[in-house]
């Protein structure tokens, strides 16, 4: 337990940023750990695993309680559309709210086929119906919810603006999944896992080497993502590639050529490698609203596809071109 413990707060350390002010790490010989200020106790467990800096869009095998709750609503939307008053079964003199069709064909099917419930045990009283659906979207596990949209997408009754405003909630939500609206509906993964795993693992590399401003640039990146600010994620992480370039060549203080210069004249650089960051660089230069203040009210060209991308593409060449540094050092 001591042995654990004590491991756990190394980790916890490495996951708490630093700034390119401070002293890099010591020694040629590789990416090393530094102490932190910060107690480790004061620190989550997204914090110490490094976490709770990744993205919505990167987050595979997440489901968000504010996701679900938008995910229940949308549900109880729809079913409220189809409730009706009718007279209570045993006592005359009072009515009940019950579902009606469609949404009473397609949760009957769910209830018999996806939760293995007896056919006598199905109640259409809306009550029930909306408690324990809300308790199926909020408690299960997130392949469990996903499993339910599906079948309910899936279902010939089911609403075709159904399917079209849980897309849009997924996305909105922003998700790392989405639905293909095609014939069957399916809910399908919008990135790799690999994307997260490098995105978390570039994070690590760049805290323990000392390249904090370029993880922080990489965590505002991932904020901007969260708050719909496409651009704005663009620029951080270009911005993240930019401080582990000044760090390994004090001319490149507001541009990478000179650090990708230096590395190419190294052998540490392919030049086709450094040709295409440099192009992409350009990129980021060029279309207006990214690096530079937008002169006009026009929107930058990009989206959120542009800015996962980018995010990805900067965490693992930022961490890369240490990693080749540091390899250049120690021959």
């Amino acid at each position: 337990m001591r042995r654990a413990s004590r491991r756990a707060r190394q980790r916890a350390q490495t996951a708490a940023p630093t700034t390119d002010g401070e002293k890099p790490p010591g020694g040629p010989r590789g990416l090393r750990g530094r102490p932190t200020r910060r107690d480790a106790h004061e620190l989550s467990f997204s914090q110490a695993q490094g976490y709770e800096d990744v993205p919505g869009p990167l987050q595979l095998g997440e489901l968000p309680r504010d996701a679900r709750t938008q995910i229940w609503n949308l549900f109880f939307e729809h079913i409220g559309r189809s409730k009706k008053t009718v007279e209570h079964p045993s006592l005359s003199l009072f009515t009940t709210v019950v579902i009606d069709a469609p949404w009473s064909e397609i949760l009957r099917e769910k209830h018999i086929r996806l939760d293995g419930g007896a056919l006598d045990d199905w109640n259409t009283e809306f009550s029930t119906v909306g408690r324990n659906l809300r308790e199926y979207v909020e408690n299960q596990a997130f392949n469990k919810v996903f499993d339910l949209i599906q079948f309910v997408s899936r279902h010939p009754k089911c609403p075709r603006a159904f399917i079209t405003q849980m897309k849009a909630t997924f996305a909105a939500c922003r998700l790392a999944y989405t639905i293909d609206v095609g014939r069957p509906p399916t809910v399908i993964p919008a990135v790799t896992p690999e994307a997260g795993t490098a995105f978390v693992e570039s994070l690590r590399e760049l805290r323990e080497a000392g390249l904090g401003a370029s993880a922080a640039h990489l965590r505002d990146a991932s904020g901007c993502i969260n708050a719909d600010d496409w651009a704005g994620a663009v620029r951080e992480s270009i911005h993240a590639v930019e401080s582990v370039a000044r760090r390994l060549d004090p001319a490149a203080s507001r541009t990478l050529g000179p650090a990708l210069n230096s590395l190419k004249k190294r052998g540490r650089l392919h030049p086709a490698l450094r040709r295409a960051f440099s192009e992409l660089y350009g990129y980021t230069s060029n279309e207006q609203g990214i690096r530079h203040s937008r002169l006009d009210q026009t929107k930058a060209g990009v989206g959120q596809d542009e800015a996962v991308f980018m995010l990805g593409a900067c965490a693992s060449f930022a961490s890369y071109l240490w990693r080749k540094h540091v390899a250049g050092e120690t021959r």
